[in-house]
Order: structure tokens, then C-alpha cells, then sequence
């Protein structure tokens, strides 16, 4: 291969005579190019598959196989077959040239050369390529996202129907779903839980004030956001429950805003939008931390002035909602980091509720462990279960890096594996390692002062070891983090979330792409 100053594209150029290869090469020393030679048509054929040039120049005359014959059979092969091949030859007559379009070829160059004649017409037939190339590509987005929008709209549609056919019995529903989400729904008697369930009786009690909702996962956001609504003037009209990490950033607008039919590929037909389907209730943002800057700005203009305007249409319509937003990431720095805007978070932020994590009120596990006996018997229709004293004690030891979420999940997998006995220690499926607890009938229900100080030991030895990784690499996933501490997923999905709540590390990309940086 021969290597032009500045090559971008690479050239496969046969002839069976060196002196014309020659003269091909003198012509296209100085245009920026790659040069693959060939002095066979057989030889073509495979530096053509191995290679895959952005263009052929074929000599049709040729020992062997002849020029025709060789552009027949690259436009057979599925790997070659998109490959534009100019023709090279002598031969001027008209038969000679119809018979290469016929087989492939998209373009013919008498000889002897002319350079300008050359470059140009291989300049031409190279732009015309890359322009292909691009609409493809172009065409395949286009193609993914009209899919999405028609999936995104079948679903909105059944919901929408099935909305439709219920609506002479909105007014039980809710009633009945302010019973399940009420303040009653919150089990535990410790001081902290107490003033939560104080400020949500209080914010309960006015009904413009937007609130954002602090916690780690699982410690009851949407459950305190439903008992804000379903305790307050508003609890009649829809509760919209809205996932920002899940909406693709393309769907933003039309997911939040509606859309008119027509307004781009896939809008079949009208879409109301999440504000307007809350209109006079309650507009739930979880995740709010995940939302892109660009929706930031529209979702701020929309909680100032209460007005939305569906993608494709001028016609603006005003809405009376109150956004409840939830995040387990700290906004301050990401505000302080540019990436979440401070006007928005002061406009959500009119009171600010933090939820404790369970580790930090271990009194109320009591509480919560016999709630969920009662509920998880009833819905597996046997009778209530009992937990020994060593279960509990685990439990009550336990850091929960899931919270309340786990401990349901915990129990759940219990009463599974206890097979309608007694709860003991072995039937907890717990994340991280309990080996060293005991539970020996006879040991107090508090740990020594040995074991508590050994475990945040342990602990703060993992949060070392993910820094001091950091520290000489650029980045840290979950999966890397499981593999370098020796523990399972929800152990070091944990622990990351620690350091990150701490400002120790920084946060990028979403989901199976979040990775963690350093923080600076």
C-alpha cells in the first residue's frame, strides 16, 4: 500500500501494466489519498475483501479474468457490492462503456490519462459515496426513532383508552388509593420518621408549594410524594408519576409538552403531554437530578408562568400543577458543576424534604419487619410468619444500602425460603457478608463494641480502596468496583453512591454506562 500526505480514503487502482500504475500514481501523489495497487484482476478481487476501498479504478483488458467479469463479481459479494468502480480503458467505443454500467461500473476514463480528468472524477464519485453513506446512516436513526415514537404512542394510546373506560370511577379510585398512599402507610415510631410525617402533614395542607424530595434509593420518595398528594385539596384530580432517567432526550418535549399529529415521524395523533394529564394535581419528577439541561430550561419557564405549548403547535394552554421532584444525587454540586441549572433548583426547592435512610433509624425495623409479615402472608395468601430473635438482631445490624425497599425484598425472600416456618438468621439473603454477626440464641441483641468498630473499619476500608483506585485510574464502574472489592452488586452500587453523596467522587453518563470520576 502506498500512503499520500493527509490520506483519508483509500484506492485500489488495477492494471496489469506497471507503467500505467505508474502514471496513476504520479497523478494522485499530492490529492490526499491511499493507494492500493494490484496487477491482476484475481489479486483485485481479494485485496478488495480484505480492504474494502472507498473506490476501484479497473483496467477492463486484462490476463485472466477481464475487467467486466471482475465488477460482476464485486457487485455479488455482499462485501464489496457497495464499492464504486471506475472503468479504465482504451476502448471508446459505446458498446464497450454500456456493457460496464450494465455490469457495475458507475463511470469510464479513457486512456491515455489526463490528471485533471482523473481527479476529478474520482473527487466527484467520492463525494457522491460519502453523501450515500450519510443518508444511510441518517435514514437508520431516523428509522430507530420512528420506531420509538410509534412504540412510545401504542403505549400512550392503550393508557389513554383504557383512562377513557374508567373514568366514571375515577372518583372511588381515589379514594381508595389516598387510603393506600396516606400518612398511615408510613410504619415506625423513631424520632426522625416522626418529623417527616410532621412536614408532609403540614405541606399536606397547602397545595401550590413545589417540594423536592431528598433520599437515598428506597427510602420512600414517591411514597411521601403520593402522601403529599392524596392528603391534600388536589387529591381528586390525576397523580402523574414521571421516571426523568427513563424518557429518551429526543421524547422530552413531546413526552412533557404533547404534540400535535403530524408534528414529526411517528406522531399519529395528538398527545396531551404529562403537565397537561396532571392538570389540577400533582406532576411527580423522579430522578429530576438525570434531566437533560435543555429540558431543564423549558420545565422552568413552564413552573413560572404555568403555560405549555404541544411540539408543532402554537396554541399554549395553562395548566395548574404542582411538581413534587426527587433525586438521590446532591444538586448543590451539581449546580456548582453546570450541570444542573441554580434558577430551576430554587424553583423546585420551595420546601425541601430529606429522608432519612434506614440505617439511621434501626428502631423502627421492628415496626416495619411485623408490617411486612402481615402484607407479604396476605398477598401469598398463608398464614403470617414469626422472626426469631437472631433474624432480628441481624437485621437491626445490618447497613440496608437498598433501605426499606431491601428490607421488604429481605423479608420476602425469607418467608420463601423458610417454607412457612419460623424465620432464623440463615434464611436472610442478605448483600453484604453477615458471617460475622452472632447469633447465638443467648448473644444481646446490640453488637460488642469489637464488632461495630470492626465493621466500619471494614467498611472505610472499601471506601479507601475504591479512592485509591481513582487515584490511578481515570474512571471506576459498578462492575469494576464488585470485582475489585470482592463483593455483589448492591454492596458496591452502595458504596459509590456513599462517596458520591460525600462529594468525593463525580458522577457520569446513566444506568449500564455510569462510570465514576474523581472528584477534583
Amino acid at each position: 500500500m502506498i500512503t499520500t500526505p493527509n490520506s483519508n480514503s483509500l484506492l485500489l487502482l488495477v492494471d496489469d501494466k506497471p507503467d500505467n500504475l505508474d502514471v496513476l500514481i504520479h497523478h494522485l501523489a499530492d490529492v490526499g489519498h491511499d493507494l492500493s495497487v494490484s496487477l491482476s484482476c484475481e489479486e483485485a478481487l481479494v485485496l478488495a475483501a480484505e480492504q474494502i476501498p472507498s473506490l476501484i479504478l479497473l483496467d477492463i483488458m486484462m490476463p485472466g479474468i477481464d475487467g467486466f467479469e471482475t465488477c460482476a463479481r464485486l457487485k455479488k459479494d455482499p462485501k464489496t457490492r457497495d464499492i464504486p468502480v471506475i472503468f479504465m480503458s482504451a476502448l471508446a467505443d459505446t458498446d464497450s462503456k454500456v456493457k460496464g454500467f450494465n455490469v457495475g461500473g458507475i463511470d469510464f476514463i479513457t486512456k491515455p490519462f489526463q490528471r485533471e480528468e482523473v481527479v476529478a472524477r474520482i473527487k466527484t464519485h467520492l463525494t457522491i459515496q460519502r453523501q450515500r453513506q450519510l443518508l444511510q446512516e441518517q435514514n437508520q436513526s431516523l428509522e430507530q426513532l420512528n420506531q420509538q415514537l410509534k412504540t412510545q404512542i401504542n403505549q400512550t394510546e392503550k393508557a389513554e383508552k383504557a383512562l377513557h373506560q374508567v373514568d366514571q370511577q375515577l372518583s372511588a379510585l381515589t379514594l381508595k388509593e389516598a387510603k393506600q398512599w396516606g400518612i398511615d402507610a408510613f410504619i415506625g415510631h423513631s424520632a426522625i420518621i416522626t418529623a417527616v410525617l410532621e412536614e408532609i402533614r403540614s405541606l399536606q395542607q397547602v397545595d401550590r408549594t413545589n417540594v423536592l424530595v431528598l433520599g437515598e434509593s428506597g427510602t420512600g420518595k414517591e411514597l411521601v410524594s403520593r402522601a403529599i398528594h392524596f392528603g391534600s385539596n388536589r387529591k381528586s384530580k390525576p397523580f402523574i408519576a414521571v421516571n426523568c432517567s427513563a424518557i429518551p432526550t429526543e421524547l422530552a418535549d413531546a413526552e412533557f409538552f404533547g404534540h400535535k399529529k403530524g408534528a414529526f415521524t411517528g406522531a399519529l395523533s395528538d398527545r396531551s403531554g404529562h403537565f397537561v394529564d396532571a392538570d389540577g394535581g400533582t406532576l411527580f419528577l423522579d430522578e429530576i437530578g438525570d434531566m437533560p439541561l435543555a429540558l431543564q430550561a423549558k420545565l422552568l419557564r413552564v413552573l413560572e408562568d404555568g403555560k405549555v405549548s404541544p411540539v408543532g403547535s402554537n396554541n399554549i394552554k395553562q395548566v395548574n400543577v404542582r411538581v413534587v421532584a426527587a433525586t438521590n444525587v446532591d444538586l448543590r454540586k451539581k449546580v456548582e458543576a453546570k450541570l444542573f441549572r441554580q434558577d430551576l433548583y430554587f424553583r423546585l426547592s420551595g420546601y425541601v424534604i430529606k429522608l432519612p435512610p434506614l440505617r439511621r433509624r434501626p428502631e423502627d425495623i421492628g415496626y416495619l419487619v411485623e408490617h411486612f409479615l402481615i402484607q407479604l402472608a396476605k398477598e401469598m395468601g398463608r398464614e403470617k410468619s414469626t422472626l426469631s430473635d437472631q433474624a432480628l438482631s441481624a437485621l437491626e445490624h445490618y447497613q440496608f444500602p437498598g433501605n426499606v425497599r431491601e428490607l421488604r425484598n429481605l423479608i420476602e425472600h425469607a418467608l420463601i425460603a423458610s417454607r412457612g416456618q419460623a424465620i432464623e438468621a440463615r434464611h436472610l439473603h442478605f448483600i453484604d457478608d453477615i458471617d460475622d454477626f452472632n447469633f447465638d440464641v443467648a448473644a444481646p441483641r446490640i453488637a460488642t463494641a469489637h464488632t461495630q468498630a470492626t465493621a466500619r473499619q471494614d467498611k472505610s476500608s472499601d471506601e479507601e480502596l475504591l479512592l485509591n483506585y481513582l487515584q490511578q485510574h481515570d474512571k471506576i464502574d459498578n462492575s469494576s468496583a464488585q470485582e475489585l472489592l470482592d463483593v455483589e452488586h448492591g454492596r458496591a452500587s452502595y458504596l459509590l453512591k456513599k462517596l458520591l453523596a460525600e462529594g468525593k467522587i463525580n458522577k457520569e453518563g446513566q444506568r449500564r454506562w455510569a462510570y465514576y470520576t474523581l472528584a477534583k
